[in-house]
């Protein structure tokens, strides 16, 4: 539209509202000037705080409380038989591992850890110095591995590995990923001199399904448990051992690609030991034993 007919029908808008003076056109546009810039200002806080949300919910998937779907339970790990491996009251730091050459994560108790480069040299002790929780898991990094310094500069963590050369993808993902969430800085580099990395897509990095809480051997008390399933496909199937009646039932997950779905449920079963699957279209699942006390 050109200026003449904003114009012409800014004055046609407001005829009821403005006397026709001769002035009447220069005040015409600077009431369009006016608009125009609220109406910009609008659009550039809106596009602020968009990038804002956007790099929230990047690292949003690693806090140890992930965010309830719409209209359902919260599910906070609950505590664990041998979830400490290091300090039992220190915070929970998500910590990746393989299964099935995809990632999964667990959360784990670590010491006290400040600033950024504290909180990944904690989650790395972890990551190379324990085992996981579950028993399917391991670690896509040879033994022996361990970290001579972290360092950061910017959006960047610096990790020093020594020795360390050439590791696999996924070895080098299970490392972004899990140093990008304790910093929740986008990128990392392993050695001064090597590239800059980032998460690799979580469709082409992460286990088609996994079980975030519980987790392995946690142990809950009051006879309920929360439940919290992620993965990929639209459904998800969630079976108990021993048998609870109205299971094996279906999970629909919502949300969708390229961030992972997600289900959320709470479970009241008497106490006992029990055996929680879930299952994906293709065979992938993950299983994890919860003591009900």
């Amino acid at each position: 539209m050109t200026p003449e007919e904003t114009i012409r029908r800014a004055l046609e808008s407001e005829a009821s509202t403005v006397d026709v003076r001769p002035d009447a056109l220069s005040t015409i546009r600077a009431r369009t000037r006016r608009r125009r810039t609220r109406a910009a200002v609008r659009v550039w806080l809106g596009a602020g705080m968009a990038v804002a949300a956007a790099v929230a919910l990047i690292f949003a998937v690693d806090r140890p409380g992930p965010a309830p779907l719409p209209g359902s339970p919260t599910s906070t790990p609950t505590a664990s038989a041998g979830a400490s491996p290091t300090v039992a009251a220190g915070p929970l730091v998500a910590v990746y591992w393989s299964h099935d050459d995809r990632l999964v994560r667990e959360f784990h108790r670590a010491a006290a850890a400040d600033t950024p480069t504290d909180r990944v040299r904690a989650a790395l002790a972890l990551m190379f110095g324990t085992a996981p929780l579950d028993p399917d898991y391991t670690s896509a990094w040879p033994a022996g591995t361990a970290v001579r310094d972290v360092t950061v500069a910017g959006d960047v963590v610096t990790v020093d590995l020594g020795g360390a050369t050439s590791p696999s993808a996924l070895a080098t993902q299970q490392l972004v990923w899990t140093v990008t969430a304790a910093s929740t800085l986008p990128e990392v580099r392993i050695g001064a001199g090597g590239p800059v990395l980032r998460r690799a897509p979580a469709i082409d990095t992460l286990a088609p399904v996994w079980l975030i809480n519980p987790q392995h051997d946690d142990v809950v008390r009051g006879g309920r448990v929360e439940v919290h399933v992620a993965g990929f496909a639209a459904t998800a199937r969630l079976d108990i051992t021993p048998a609870v009646a109205g299971y094996p039932r279906d999970l629909t997950l919502a949300g969708g690609s390229p961030a992972q779905r997600e289900a959320q449920l709470t479970l009241t079963v008497p106490p006992g030991r029990y055996t929680l699957t879930v299952t994906v279209a293709g065979g992938a699942s993950d299983d994890h034993i919860v003591v009900v006390e």
